[in-house]
């Protein structure tokens, strides 16, 4: 069966296309942040080549911005260093 997901991923499980619905885009930008490890800190360099490796839409900057705007990762006060957030448990985890 298809996810909502499945619907903004090319058949390489890269992000190909930005969603409209912010419900979507929250989706989205949780499956982008799977490629970043917890407790690991990365330059803003090495943030952006790990969105350009799992994107095809050529916007690693607007990507970047919206994982940090979703709480998804952290970053120093000059963009100098990002880090991925701990999220709260959801109810399926409880």
């Amino acid at each position: 069966m298809k996810s909502k997901l499945d619907n903004f991923l090319d058949t390489n499980r890269k992000l190909r296309s930005w969603p409209a619905k912010r419900s979507n885009q929250r989706i989205v930008m949780e499956y982008l942040s799977t490629n970043f490890a917890a407790d690991v800190e990365y330059s803003e360099a090495e943030v952006n080549e790990i969105i350009k490796d799992n994107h095809t839409f050529n916007d690693h900057c607007f990507l970047r911005r919206e994982l940090v705007d979703f709480r998804l990762l952290g970053r120093t006060g000059d963009g100098s260093r990002y880090w991925k957030l701990p999220q709260p448990a959801g109810p399926e985890q409880s």
